[in-house]
């Protein structure tokens, strides 16, 4: 296959409706970033209200809420009244167990900051950084739970991937 072809395919593909999803999944995943982004550097690192694992805690959710509206309404189209133990139960424990991870993250490089010295933006970025790594991490894994299982529906032959 010549690069012109893999170029179409991908084109085809990120115009098609898995690609769509799959970037709004990504626009909304940012969103919810950003929220929890501002609220663990503010609750950690300004404002010192929670230690790494308090904000950590905090920060996840805050972003937690938006994130499932968004995803649900917006990524996976879906309409009408959201089934408590099909969609809203399993998300919420897959984002409980983002925060485990996150928080474990979160808490170990706090505990571990002064290998990046004593300044306090370096440590902050450390541990921020482990915060964000950890999502990154489970990025992959949640939308393949979301598309698979929780917001699933029988898709049109055009969406299924073949290998």
């Amino acid at each position: 296959m010549s690069m012109g072809s893999h170029l179409q395919e991908f084109r085809h593909w990120f115009r098609g409706p898995v690609g769509q999803r799959a970037i709004r999944y990504t626009l909304g995943s940012g969103i919810a970033f950003v929220i929890s982004q501002v609220v663990f550097i503010a609750s950690y690192g300004v404002l010192h209200l929670f230690g790494a694992r308090g904000s950590s805690i905090f920060a996840t959710m805050a972003g937690a809420v938006p994130s499932y509206f968004m995803n649900r309404y917006w990524a996976w189209q879906k309409r009408g009244r959201s089934h408590l133990s099909k969609e809203v139960i399993p998300y919420f424990v897959m984002a409980a167990l983002s925060l485990v991870f996150s928080t474990w993250s979160a808490d170990f490089a706090s505990s571990h900051k002064e290998i990046v010295g004593s300044s306090h933006l370096f440590q902050l970025i450390f541990v921020d950084g482990a915060y964000i790594a950890s999502f990154a991490v489970l990025w992959f894994v949640k939308y393949a739970v979301m598309d698979k299982v929780l917001f699933a529906k029988s898709k049109p032959e055009s969406e299924k991937l073949t290998v």
